[in-house]
């Protein structure tokens, strides 16, 4: 009897142990009746001791989200950093009247700029909007690393077709700076020769003394102190000779089957396989030399033009199997003359100059494949008397050696003896960054077949900068 009552009091407690338990599993049950969250809370509470230990899916779940980069795969690190993303650009357009055809260098962008003053006569004026730029500038800092990466296009990107207007890549880079270093990588400016004119004109001076171009690059800059600065690069253009007159290499078509028949060999026929090798150093001022710069650079190539299967040399319609040795040496300064006025300038001598400093189809003479030395330069005088407005003088010149120029019939209409360009330019802001512009130049151009032709060029712009 004793027992039964002792069992009877067991059976009690564990019926009320049993409603104590159920009350918080009722009190939150789901609509469907269904104990969800408390099910798979003790789950949660089974299961955590061994993916503590390394089960694996809750730690995975835990840990922060990884971005990743589409195309090497590996993580975009960002934390103890702040970073930026800026748009910027420019809005422009440009009323151009040429008194003849001063574009007969690319004939195919129209007169949207000057290279040289072509045999032509035919005056010709337009409305250009293609000089307008858009871009994005990426920035990321912790105080001591930095980057920069720049995408920026503009819209050259086709030669002439009424109404069709396409975007061209102008710069594709990143900068990564640590301390006094940097290293760029990607498509930016020339590094070497980095000075260049203020003229409106899209060509930059471009056949007419200055040295540029923007160029896939690899470059290496120090800042050993306040003034001096000095750079190391690897650069070349994605094609290495232009695409003109039979200036390609001359090997044998090496298979006639799709995708290596002679429709597109061409392209791979490219002698230039070493990319060029330079090297600026460049000095500025402080304090009572405040605003002088002055810069020597050096840039140096070597290719073999290869000939026909079993012969030495080849020369129709073009000379290869040569040792072609490209090379530049030159020096820029800036020098203040008074608080309103300031002189800008270089000169260079080098040997072979083609894409790399835009002077397509300059660098080997088209006949005889020789490559041709040339001298080039520009000056320019900069004079601001007011905010309101800005005035430009320059001359520039591009003289190849003639001896090297001997012979040359095949290009007798791409190739020059003498190019020379003067310009005057008047830039007034109008508010903010808007701006007005206007400029003369007058080219003067001796052809390979000694023909001499003078033409002018005016333009009127408006731009914005944002």
């Amino acid at each position: 009897m004793k027992r039964q009552s002792w069992k009877s009091v067991g059976s009690a407690l564990v019926a009320v142990l049993l409603l104590a338990t159920a009350a918080p599993v009722l009190a939150q049950e789901q609509k469907d009746g269904g104990p969800k969250p408390m099910l798979e809370e003790r789950h949660k509470q089974e299961v955590a001791p061994q993916e503590e230990e390394g089960a694996g899916r809750l730690i995975r779940k835990e840990e922060p989200a990884v971005h990743l980069c589409a195309g090497c795969l590996s993580a975009i690190y960002s934390e103890g950093s702040k970073g930026t993303i800026t748009p910027y650009g420019r809005v422009e357009l440009d009323a151009i009247y040429s008194s003849r055809n001063n574009n007969p260098l690319d004939p195919g962008q129209f007169n949207g700029y000057a290279t040289a003053a072509g045999k032509g006569n035919n005056a010709s004026s337009t409305l250009n909007p293609r000089y307008s730029v858009f871009g994005i500038r990426a920035d990321r800092t912790d105080g001591k690393h930095s980057l920069t990466g720049v995408v920026e296009v503009d819209f050259y990107g086709q030669t002439d077709n009424a109404g069709n207007i396409p975007p061209r890549l102008r710069l594709a880079n990143v900068r990564y700076t640590n301390n006094k270093t940097s290293i760029t990588a990607g498509m930016d400016w020339t590094p070497i020769m980095a000075l260049h004119p203020d003229l409106i004109d899209f060509s930059i001076m471009g056949y007419g003394g200055n040295l540029w171009q923007r160029l896939p690059q690899v470059t290496v800059r120090h800042q050993f102190n306040e003034n001096v600065e000095g750079l190391l690069t690897v650069m070349r253009f994605e094609r290495g000779l232009s695409a003109c007159c039979g200036n390609t290499q001359v090997r044998p078509t090496t298979s006639t089957s799709v995708g290596g028949g002679s429709t597109n060999t061409a392209p791979f026929n490219d002698p230039v396989q070493h990319p060029y090798y330079g090297g600026r150093l460049a000095y500025s001022g402080t304090g009572s030399l405040q605003g002088t710069m002055i810069a020597a650079s050096v840039g140096y190539r070597y290719y073999r033009s290869a000939p026909l299967s079993g012969t030495t040399t080849q020369c129709s319609p073009f000379c290869s199997g040569r040792d072609v040795n490209s090379y530049l040496v030159g020096v820029e300064l800036v020098q203040p003359l008074a608080r309103t006025l300031k002189f800008s300038g270089e000169v260079a001598y080098g040997q072979g100059l083609g894409v790399e400093f835009f002077r397509y189809n300059q660098e080997l003479n088209l006949s005889t494949g020789k490559p041709i030395r040339t001298l080039v330069g520009w000056g320019q005088l900069s004079y601001a008397p007011t905010k309101s407005y800005t005035f430009l003088a320059g001359y520039g010149f591009d003289n190849p050696n003639k001896d090297d120029l001997r012979g040359s019939t095949t290009g007798d209409n791409i190739q020059y003896l003498s190019n020379q360009r003067t310009y005057l330019t008047m830039v007034k802001p109008i508010w903010a960054d808007l701006y007005l512009g206007a400029e003369f130049q007058n080219l003067w151009t001796q052809w390979t077949t000694t023909e001499r032709f003078s033409g002018q060029q005016y333009n009127l712009s408006m731009w914005y900068n944002f």
